[in-house]
């Protein structure tokens, strides 16, 4: 896990309660044979059905992730994908040894509670972004002291998505980790990893949920950044999902 991120972990505790009835007590044993009565059979509860991962291609594994946010104002949202052999996953991230540059690759897949009209400060945006996929892609595209290219429409795992990159300078007016691009739900808050940062951000929506995958990567991270996060997010399994 990279120090730098956040991460909050819940945990459920399940009681199991039994309960026991007192012990008949039988009859007294008589010599009359009784009649024999036809006694139906108790039904037997059908076990659960237990959808299974997709198995792993060639040189790759599964990471069992959560959508950061989701499990903070109902049931959280699941998804597995399948990364590379040699990244490393956690909670809500998933990354190629480090996010932080030259090289590293990693990438946080989370929900979206508001973006920042000052990203040093933390000013949030006010009103909040709206809740659509166009009005999140918007509000990106207005992050200060970044550019943003136009959104694009494309696809991802089946899911009609929105793209949108933004670009991190050489230089910002505060450190890396006080620099908010968005926060998922009040005191979760995600920001950018290294100066000269691409972040890539795939928007879509799963469940009447609108879920964000950002993905952090460098000049030094290889021209071909943007097809291995879509390798990886096009292997992605929602629980619950059609």
């Amino acid at each position: 896990m990279n120090s730098s991120l956040r991460i909050g972990f819940a945990a459920a505790i399940v009681v199991s309660l039994v309960a026991c009835g007192p012990a008949a007590v039988g009859p007294s044993v008589v010599t009359v044979a009784p009649s024999v009565a036809s006694v139906p059979p108790s039904p037997v509860a059908s076990p659960s059905v237990v959808q299974p991962s997709p198995a792993p291609s060639s040189g790759s594994q599964i990471a069992h992730m959560l959508v950061a946010g989701t499990d903070l104002s109902g049931p959280a949202l699941r998804l597995t994908v399948q990364i590379p052999a040699d990244w490393q996953s956690s909670q809500f991230v998933a990354e190629r040894g480090t996010s932080s540059p030259p090289a590293g690759m990693a990438f946080v897949v989370s929900i979206v509670d508001n973006t920042f009209a000052d990203p040093c400060s933390h000013r949030q945006r006010s009103p909040k972004v709206g809740p659509t996929i166009g009005d999140l892609a918007s509000a990106l595209g207005k992050v200060p002291n970044t550019t943003a290219t136009a959104p694009v429409q494309t696809t991802i795992a089946g899911y009609a998505t929105t793209y949108i990159e933004l670009a991190i300078p050489a230089s910002l007016p505060c450190d890396l980790d006080e620099f908010y691009l968005w926060q998922d739900s009040p005191g979760g808050y995600w920001w950018v990893q290294g100066l000269n940062e691409t972040a890539r951000v795939w928007i879509l929506e799963v469940r009447g949920q609108r879920v964000t995958f950002l993905g952090h990567s460098y000049p030094g991270s290889g021209p071909d950044a943007r097809a291995v996060f879509e390798k990886i997010l096009n292997t992605a399994v929602f629980e619950g999902a059609s």
